[in-house]
């Protein structure tokens, strides 16, 4: 585990490689429990459900087009 001076140290030159880098970063906060719709395509695993009705996680990552809606879990 890191000690917590390595991880600021970290933290602040990753900071410093964006800032100058000179391309504008724009952050947006999405509040908690609010869907987003997806602006690019993204690879990851999914939950499904068994034919018990359980959900597991699905053993490859399916590719979730650009423009889909991700919700959250209630």
């Amino acid at each position: 585990m890191p000690k917590p001076i390595q991880v600021c140290v970290s933290a602040f030159a990753i900071a410093f490689a964006i800032m100058s880098s000179g391309c504008a970063t724009r952050v947006i906060l999405v509040p908690s429990g609010e869907p987003v719709r997806l602006a690019e395509s993204v690879k990851a695993r999914v939950w499904v459900l068994d034919s018990n009705g359980n959900q597991i996680k699905s053993q490859n990552r399916v590719t979730l087009p650009e423009g889909w809606y991700a919700l959250p879990k209630e």
